[in-house]
């Protein structure tokens, strides 16, 4: 009886750490359309414990992946959170271009939270449009950042707290 009670509690979270619409070698392009549709969404504050976004994770940022929180050099491969109500959801892929990406491996973790982090910080997608607009000048891409700044207005044009920050970025 015990055993039975056991399972039934532990049952929730793997339906929780392992959505159905998952499989291990899938495109994650498709994976992610398939777990937006669930219901999951891309952990606002994913990427802060992380630093700037360099790289492949840049990449991601500028095409609308919020969620990336980090990935890695060598052997390629991204992380990417997302919640859903009160759980959460740790997504690694493989792969060093977007539209090749495979779904790897993924859990029920939730990201490390930095000591006094807020749930009002901006959405990731702005806190890199701040990074890269203050060092667009020396990387001489001052005019891809000015598209995805019309970009985010465009997006953000609903939410005044957010259009507040943009704006001081003009």
């Amino acid at each position: 009886m015990s055993m039975i009670i056991a399972a039934f509690l532990v049952t929730p979270l793997l339906v929780q750490a392992a959505p159905a619409a998952l499989k291990a070698g899938e495109p994650f392009i498709k994976a992610r359309k398939q777990l937006y549709a669930a219901g999951w969404r891309a952990d606002p504050l994913a990427h802060l414990s992380s630093g700037e976004y360099m790289g492949l994770e840049r990449q991601l940022v500028e095409r609308g992946y919020n969620e990336v929180d980090s990935c890695g050099e060598g052997m390629s491969f991204c992380i990417f959170q997302y919640t859903k109500a009160d759980a959460c959801l740790r997504l690694q892929t493989q792969g060093e271009q977007i539209r090749l990406m495979k779904v790897d491996r993924w859990s029920n973790e939730c990201r490390e939270r930095e000591a006094g982090e807020k749930e009002n910080m901006p959405p990731a997608d702005v806190r890199y449009l701040i990074q890269w607009r203050s060092d667009c000048e020396l990387a001489g891409e001052c005019q891809r950042t000015n598209r995805f700044l019309l970009k985010l207005k465009k997006k953000y044009a609903h939410d005044p707290a957010i259009m507040q920050i943009l704006k001081s970025e003009n």
